[in-house]
């Protein structure tokens, strides 16, 4: 996996748990053009309430995200590739991204939540503990433009 400046069709992004026994450090979101203009539908949903200050969030089932866990034998240091960052574009192959150390949970539920300023976040559920797993902040307007 390796970091870059142009838009690409993956982003590594940070991530954490509330759970006390497992660990999830970043996640990977796969942007697909399909992706992009479903995201491009949804931020015309929420515009309305740009200006609304009680709105909270609007929620969609989606799983374009993957939870990972830092494991020092096969991960890259992700605290040096995100360098302060919350998300970057990255180029990375199929091979490497199954190399990548899962959680210990069984995710399910995924979910995208969208804020009023067109930022969002991917969460997602220990199956059997309801455990919390999200990723950080990150901006739909600035990934839904064209590869």
């Amino acid at each position: 996996m390796k970091i870059t400046d142009k838009a690409t069709a993956h982003i590594l992004v940070k991530a954490t748990t509330n759970s006390e026994w497992d660990n999830c450090e970043f996640a990977i979101v796969h942007l697909s053009e399909e992706w992009k203009k479903e995201q491009a539908q949804r931020l015309e949903l929420v515009k309305p309430f740009a200006e609304d200050y009680n709105f909270q969030s609007l929620n969609y089932y989606d799983t374009a995200v993957e939870f990972y866990r830092v494991d020092e034998n096969d991960n890259p240091d992700i605290e040096e590739m995100l360098a302060g960052k919350e998300w970057v574009f990255v180029e990375l192959n199929e091979e490497e991204q199954e190399a990548f150390t899962v959680p210990e949970n069984r995710l399910d539920c995924y979910r995208l939540v969208m804020y009023r300023n067109g930022n969002a976040i991917y969460k997602a559920y220990g199956k059997h503990t309801s455990e919390e797993f999200w990723t950080e902040e990150f901006s739909l307007t600035s990934l839904i433009q064209p590869l």
